[in-house]
């Protein structure tokens, strides 16, 4: 990864620069496309959006998988990168991204897509364009200094249960019972309105007059 070291630029050299930044984009992308909404999948009905057993069962088995995965992008790419970050931050920024960007998912959905968005590629593209990849004897005593660290159940489940318990506020708090409540009150104050296809409620505003009273 030293290049300070060169003395001359070959094709070979271009190359691997090239394929190195267009793996690292492409799996910063994946990562954030994947994290910056909500991963329960919803199917319009008459009654309003809802979930099949099928995408629950989806759900509930890749969850965790897709938990993993965000967390051990973020572990390695601040374990690669040459930093002063300690052992206890190399474990607790990584959970606290995940959550944070989690959060906005079902709160702010402009905000997760940005900064789901903004983060992994920000830390990818810090790593390639610094160059300074933490030795191996460093490397050897973070290891060590992860090794001696206890992480409790509790974070750990804090981790790996956080989505879930999100989710289900999200989909009985909101879906099913906010939303449409929400819904009624807004097309009661607008007027005359109707169900379209999905179940959500449609308002039909008078914009000719048509409607009024002479």
């Amino acid at each position: 990864m030293d290049t300070s070291t060169l003395t001359e630029i070959t094709p070979l050299d271009v190359l691997f620069w090239a394929a190195l930044i267009g793996v690292a984009a492409w799996i910063a992308y994946l990562v954030y496309r994947s994290m910056d909404h909500p991963r329960l999948v919803l199917t319009p009905t008459p009654d309003g959006p809802r979930a099949r057993r099928r995408d629950v069962f989806l759900y509930v088995v890749t969850i965790p998988l897709l938990t993993l995965a965000w967390w051990v992008f973020f572990f390695a790419v601040l374990l690669i990168n040459a930093n002063e970050i300690n052992a206890a931050q190399l474990v607790i920024f990584p959970i606290a991204l995940v959550i944070a960007i989690r959060t906005l998912a079902f709160i702010a959905p402009h905000a997760a897509h940005e900064l789901a968005k903004v983060i992994p590629i920000a830390l990818v593209a810090f790593v390639i364009l610094d160059g300074n990849i933490r030795p191996v004897d460093d490397l050897g005593e973070m290891v060590d200094s992860l090794d001696a660290l206890h992480v409790t159940d509790g974070a750990l489940l804090l981790l790996f249960l956080f989505d879930y318990v999100l989710t289900a506020i999200w989909y009985w708090g909101w879906i099913r019972w906010g939303q449409p409540r929400w819904q009624a009150r807004k097309a009661a104050r607008s007027g005359e309105h109707v169900a379209d296809d999905n179940g959500r409620v449609a308002v039909l505003t008078d914009a000719d007059g048509a409607d009024r009273s002479p």
